[in-house]
């Protein structure tokens, strides 16, 4: 079975690896994160829990980027924070496996 760092990394490297789209990144990190029922140790879940803000301000209307780009996040700008939010649970692993 795997663990839940297993499966948002997972999920996360097959977005930026163009495995698969925005759209059905999206789609699976939005139903798995809300039907998540495994507890996730609290650094994790911050993480994850900043990437679902990050995936639900994602759109591609033009209107609405131009409307509020503090907000708003284009696919560009997913990317940037999946590889962010990814770099920083690697990292978060890599101590949590040490201590």
């Amino acid at each position: 079975m795997e663990t839940p760092f297993e499966t948002y990394s997972s999920l996360i490297q097959r977005f930026l690896n163009n495995a698969i789209s925005s759209k059905e990144f999206q789609t699976a990190y939005l139903i798995r994160f809300q039907d998540e029922a495994r507890v996730l140790d609290e650094p994790l879940f911050l993480l994850l829990d900043e990437l679902f803000g990050d995936i639900d301000a994602c759109t591609d209307v033009p209107e609405l980027l131009a409307e509020d780009p503090d907000f708003y996040l284009d696919e560009k700008s997913l990317r940037s924070k999946a590889e962010s939010v990814l770099a920083r649970m690697l990292d978060w692993r890599a101590r949590h496996i040490i201590a």
